[in-house]
């Protein structure tokens, strides 16, 4: 195998990029607050992951944590069943000690995408991570029972 790449690291370094704007868009997010949640995606040539679909936050600081939970729903709704996708969204719990906002990285990689995408998506997952800095939640979802926000809340609240 002179002269060509060791497997692994082809397979780690998939070569898509960040595009711009989606650091930019997760600043907002994450700083401003401005955004619910953000989708991202590949664009046509694959060759960097772009913003494909965002909420605006419309849902004032102060109200309860199930208020803020609304858009879960609806980013949930905005992953295609065929395709694969990340997202970035908040989530809000009440612990004893008070209320509670974490973000979460979510990998969508449904089984009834095409194992192309799937071993794209799973390539790409640290390059986009390590763009977005202060993630500590990752959900690996293959299916939408895999996003039940009850269940996820309850097993954050049980590990604290």
């Amino acid at each position: 195998m002179s002269g060509s790449k060791p497997y692994q690291e082809l397979v780690m370094a998939s070569g898509v990029k960040v595009d711009n704007l989606v650091i930019e868009k997760y600043h907002d997010f994450k700083i401003k607050k401005n955004i619910g949640y953000l989708v991202f995606g590949f664009s046509d040539d694959i060759s960097k992951i772009v913003v494909l679909n965002e909420s605006l936050n419309k849902v004032p600081q102060n109200a309860p944590s199930a208020d803020k939970n609304k858009k879960w729903e609806q980013m949930v709704d905005d992953l295609p069943e065929n395709d694969v996708r990340y997202a970035v969204i908040d989530i809000f719990y009440d612990t004893k000690e008070g209320s509670r906002t974490e973000i979460y990285f979510i990998s969508w990689a449904p089984d009834t995408a095409t194992i192309k995408r799937k071993m794209l998506i799973a390539s790409s997952k640290d390059a986009l991570k390590n763009a977005l800095q202060g993630i500590r939640n990752h959900i690996q979802a293959t299916c939408k029972a895999d996003l039940d926000l009850a269940a996820i809340i309850s097993e954050k609240i049980k590990s604290k």
